[in-house]
């Protein structure tokens, strides 16, 4: 009796299967060299996406790392170098991506990791934020941000759509050259736009004005609801007080072009 033959079906699932594990048994009827060819095609392509979102991680954990390596001849240091590497071949191995797009790509890269609870977070506990912060530059620099309609006679109005996020580590000023010993925490909390000229912006602000400007992008505010949310939060303060923090979110806002000013207002000089 003939052997049945093997459906389409069967087939395409053997040939994905290869392509994302070249351990498995190549299916029949392929050459193992061209599939390699086809393989190596897919991975670069999507590596390439990875590491063009995420430059400073992939520095801190390649270059830098094969440098030292070169240096000193140690297998830590080699270890090291290897793991970026190792994360983005088991990305390519084990994820379900949906979308052929670098940014979508890119984004379920830093899904995986932080839904699978990645070992490699565990390890280098800075490495979550950054990867959060470098995916998000590229998401402001593509995102359609709709312009705010205006109400001319209201004060506190964002001219603008706001980030504000919380960090551990300051991932915000780190570059390329950034080294793994020179990681340090420094909680902080950050204001991050795009500004009329499409350059994504940041601004270290406290957390008081953070939960303010909050308040603000929620909902139309007057002064009274800041003024609420500053004794909710700091009972202790006196009138005074209050009013001066409102002045200096007020001056802070107008400095960065954030805050729409009445023309019956005068502007308040940052």
């Amino acid at each position: 009796m003939k052997a049945k033959p093997i459906s389409f079906h069967t087939t395409q699932r053997q040939f994905c299967d290869w392509i994302r594990d070249p351990e498995l048994e190549p299916p029949q009827n392929f050459a193992v060299n061209r599939m390699q060819v086809y393989r190596d095609l897919l991975f670069n392509n999507v590596c390439s996406f990875i590491n063009l979102v995420f430059p400073v991680a992939r520095s801190m954990f390649a270059e830098q790392q094969w440098q030292q390596w070169q240096q000193w001849q140690q297998w830590q240091q080699w270890q090291q170098w290897q793991q970026w590497q190792q994360l983005l071949a088991e990305f390519f191995q084990k994820s379900q991506c949906q979308s052929p797009f670098y940014n979508d790509i890119s984004l379920q890269f830093r899904e995986y990791l932080t839904e699978q609870q990645h070992q490699i977070l565990q390890d280098y506990p800075w490495l979550n934020e950054l990867l959060q912060y470098e995916w998000l530059e590229l998401y402001l620099d593509t995102v359609e941000i709709e312009t705010p309609i205006l109400i001319e006679d209201q004060d506190w109005q964002l001219t603008t759509q706001v980030w504000i996020l919380v960090y551990q580590y300051p991932v915000y000023r780190w570059t390329t050259t950034m080294k793994l010993e020179q990681v340090q925490q420094a909680p902080s909390v950050i204001l991050v736009w795009r500004d009329d000229l499409d350059q994504v912006r940041v601004e270290v602000v406290s957390p008081l004005y953070a939960a303010m400007i909050e308040l603000i992008q929620q909902n139309r505010v007057i002064e009274q609801d800041l003024q609420r949310l500053i004794q909710s939060v700091l009972p202790d303060f006196d009138e005074e007080q209050i009013q001066l923090q409102i002045y200096g979110l007020k001056a802070l806002l107008t400095r960065l072009r954030l805050i729409h000013v009445p023309h019956n207002n005068d502007e308040i000089q940052g």
